[in-house]
């Protein structure tokens, strides 16, 4: 089996299993259909790299893809052995191969074989009939009764050997930077601090299932009972469960029998009223293999875990947040950005969806003749150039509160007026005087990239107003703030309509600007003059004196 973790600008990791032995990874498009799909990545080519399983070994080789496949900073140039510790770069995607033996080859029991438990199904015996719950514990119980408590009082040495181990516990949750490390953690501290402790395993609540996360040990088959499992979760109460041998064998639940368990101790994993979900041990030697102080200290390690994994995932939401927030807002001005940065602060989540706003002006440039100016370029030279000239002109856009919504390759699609309201009445005179400093700016760098003997760019800019559609598109994880409508599909006309250096407004724009520019009058010849009429436009020559 392949198992492949992933994100795209987001920490939370999607997985892929796949029994095959090879897989194709990119981006499924028309009849071109990969195994693992990293859309919507656009920075991963259709067909980008390989993963092939060779018995216990994972190769990994890139198919000539655009941007290339990277493990650990580098570059791949060859077919390279991957571990579970490489890290692997396509497009914006960060994976990792888990390595995974097939049952047949090795006895380890592995995570990603087991089934979720859902709380509403049933085991086929459901009553663990010749099974005793000898002991319980709220999980609402304080820790000095957890650690300290208990009638009859506790030895000293005892209560010692309490505190120790979960002093020793919280010192390694607190070093665990995940909380699937966090789990392995407290499995192994649990069988290791419980004499009695043979087996060992920690689900975690999604929903209303309950999820494998880590067991112990690795050479054993987790031998959790979904009886006991839902017992303590709809009890909130740890307990100890213990084997009666008088009886008939054949009615306790069939995880119970095939595991041989003699003797288990459950805890709810609880904090601040939050079921996160369960942890037990079990022994399938001795009856008596747990008492009442190994419960205490079940409860009291339980309930440190569930502060751990509350926290974690908190910080991991938060920092989910703060990708989302951040890749929202450094599309937009500065000004607009500290608008939408208080929105975001409010207690309601920004919803996609959108709204329509009327007026709003839209700017459109387009770099002239680009498919033969870039045709014996290199592509890390056109890049370059393209960074460079978006270099000069984004500011000059933010400059007068406009927004970047989005760049289609060597255009750029500006608005103004949105998503912050035009209160002063200035958004067309705003994109103008951005279009005419973004011409002046091209223009000085254009004149240094002759004198390096490198192709010059030069752009036409459209400019139009009047309603249109905007919102947040995309997903939770990735919104993007956009505008759509005829509004926007006129504008880029009059960008295609503008020669090299040339801004060129709609008359709409025209009569809110008349006394601010130098301008005249031009026509826009379209492509279809049988069915299209031309369009009526103006050339703006400079601001007026």
């Amino acid at each position: 089996m392949i198992i492949v973790e992933y994100s795209y600008l987001s920490p939370v990791r999607k997985r892929f299993t796949s029994e095959a032995n090879s897989i194709l990874i990119g981006r499924t498009s028309g009849d071109r259909v990969v195994d693992l799909d990293l859309s919507p990545d656009t920075t991963v080519s259709r067909l980008h790299a390989r993963l092939v399983r060779d018995r216990e070994d994972y190769w990994l080789e890139d198919l000539e893809s655009r941007g290339g496949t990277w493990v650990n900073g580098e570059r791949l140039e060859r077919r390279r052995l991957i571990t579970p510790k490489d890290e692997i770069r396509l497009g914006r995607t960060e994976l990792v191969v888990r390595a995974v033996r097939r049952p047949d080859e090795t006895d380890t029991y592995n995570l990603s074989q087991t089934q979720p438990i859902r709380l509403d199904q049933d085991e086929a015996h459901v009553e663990p009939d010749e099974g005793t719950l000898a002991d319980t514990i709220s999980a609402s119980a304080s820790p000095a009764r957890l650690l300290v408590g208990g009638e009859p009082p506790q030895a000293m040495e005892v209560i010692q050997s309490r505190l120790s181990a979960f002093y020793e516990l919280g010192a390694a949750l607190g070093s665990a930077e995940g909380v699937e490390p966090l789990l392995t953690t407290v499995v192994d501290h649990l069988c290791a601090v419980i004499t009695g402790a043979q087996r060992g395993a920690i689900l975690l609540l999604e929903g209303r299932v309950l999820r494998l996360k880590a067991y112990a040990p690795l050479n054993t088959r987790p031998s959790v009972s979904l009886h006991l499992a839902k017992t303590a979760i709809e009890k909130q109460e740890g307990f100890i469960w213990r084997y009666r041998e008088s009886g008939v064998i054949s009615k306790l639940t069939d995880s119970i029998v095939s595991h041989g368990t003699k003797c288990a101790m459950y805890a709810p994993l609880v904090w601040q009223g939050d079921i996160m979900g369960i942890v037990y041990v079990d022994n399938y030697v001795i009856e008596a293999a747990f008492n009442d102080e190994d419960l205490h200290l079940l409860m009291a390690m339980a309930n440190q875990t569930a502060m751990f994994v509350k926290n974690h995932r908190l910080q991991e939401y938060l920092t989910h947040e703060r990708i989302v927030r951040s890749n929202l807002l450094r599309q937009f001005s500065p000004q607009v950005a500290t608008h939408l940065e208080k929105l975001l602060m409010q207690p309601e989540p920004v919803h996609l969806g959108g709204e329509r706003v009327e007026p709003v002006t839209i700017l459109q440039s387009d770099v002239r003749g680009f498919t033969v100016l870039t045709a014996n370029m290199e592509p890390g030279e056109v890049m370059e150039s393209l960074n460079q000239l978006f270099g000069v002109c984004i500011p000059l856009i933010f400059k007068y509160n406009g927004t970047v919504d989005k760049y289609i390759g060597d255009a750029i699609l500006a608005v103004f007026g949105s998503p912050e309201p035009d209160t002063a009445g200035r958004q067309w005179e705003n994109a103008v005087r951005a279009a005419l400093e973004m011409q002046q700016a091209v223009q000085e760098l254009g004149q240094e990239w002759q004198r390096m003997g490198r192709p010059v760019y030069e752009i036409g800019i459209g400019i139009h107003t009047g309603p249109v559609l905007q919102g947040f598109i995309g997903s939770p994880e990735q919104m993007e703030y956009t505008v759509i409508g005829d509004t926007v599909n006129r504008a880029t006309r009059y960008c295609h309509g503008a020669g090299r250096g040339e801004v060129i407004i709609s008359q709409a724009v025209y009569q809110r600007v008349q006394g601010l520019f130098e301008m005249v009058p031009k026509t826009i010849q379209t492509k279809h003059p049988d069915t299209e009429p031309d369009i009526e436009a103006y050339l703006v020559k400079g601001t007026k004196s």
